[in-house]
């Protein structure tokens, strides 16, 4: 896909961080950016930055993207008044604090399962054929490094996160002989809020503190590099240093990055306490 001009582009979680980014940059490649999230608030400030820049089009929608029902409903919503897309972003995410699996309320895990993993999969079901149908297209699913390494304490994220890349790369061979790119996306520490809006059991402030910390990768870098992915129609993103590090260890040196995580636990425990 060489240019976004005209292109029609759903993003989830454009209220704020990457999501917002990315709005704000496909709009002033001239598409018509249609921008789902919970927080209206965030949604109408992405729309009046977006407004402000004078390029491209926007449009906004209240969507919880943990709920099929609302999910369908947008779609519905976008395809009568638009009658298809061009690209599909799923983009929104939640995060979780530290815990074991047995500390973790059953229904917090589903909940974060619901947004990650079953958000993703419920628009792509949703806008599947009509995407089929276009000269071009393109399925933008969001995974992390957490897809690529298993993180102690952090078994619900993990899962979600496994299972975008899974579900992703087996999409993308499903539809090599059509006109759609599908491509999985696996940021590293990203400069957004996650952290902060995410489910928290402890020391919120000082988990939220840690994270700032160890991020590398504005959200504006990070949305260039995945809308250099989409017109590369790349396979794999990974977005900051730091994930292509985690990438190429766990490939070349898988127990060394085991010892690494349980090494880097051990420390942020300790600070804590």
């Amino acid at each position: 896909m060489k240019n976004f001009n005209q292109k029609i582009i759903v993003i989830t979680g454009a209220g704020s961080g990457m999501g917002r980014s990315l709005a704000v940059q496909l709009a002033h490649s001239e598409a018509t950016v249609l921008l789902s999230d919970k927080n209206e608030a965030g949604l109408n400030e992405t729309r009046r930055i977006i407004e402000q820049g004078k390029k491209g089009k926007c449009k906004t929608y209240l969507v919880n993207v943990g709920k099929k029902e609302e999910i369908d409903a947008f779609a519905k919503q976008v395809l009568d008044e638009f009658k298809y897309i061009d690209v599909l972003i799923n983009n929104a995410g939640m995060a979780i604090g530290e815990a074991t699996l047995n500390e973790i309320p059953l229904a917090d895990f589903e909940l974060l399962i619901n947004v990650n993993m079953w958000g993703v999969i419920h628009h792509t079901r949703a806008f599947l054929d009509i995407l089929i149908t276009r000269p071009e297209a393109a399925i933008v699913n969001t995974s992390s490094v957490f897809g690529l390494m298993g993180i102690p304490g952090q078994i619900p994220y993990c899962v979600s996160k496994y299972a975008v890349r899974g579900f992703t790369e087996s999409l993308r061979l499903e539809l090599v002989k059509t006109n759609v790119a599908v491509t999985c996306v696996h940021p590293g520490g990203i400069d957004t809020d996650i952290a902060r809006n995410g489910i928290h059991y402890k020391n919120k402030e000082q988990a939220v503190e840690h994270f700032k910390k160890v991020v590398i990768t504005s959200a504006d870098k990070a949305a260039s590099i995945i809308i250099k992915a989409i017109q590369k129609k790349s396979k794999r993103v990974m977005v900051g240093p730091d994930a292509k590090l985690i990438r190429f260890v766990s490939q070349a040196a898988p127990d060394l990055l085991e010892g690494f995580i349980l090494n880097k636990k051990a420390e942020l425990e300790q600070a804590m306490n």
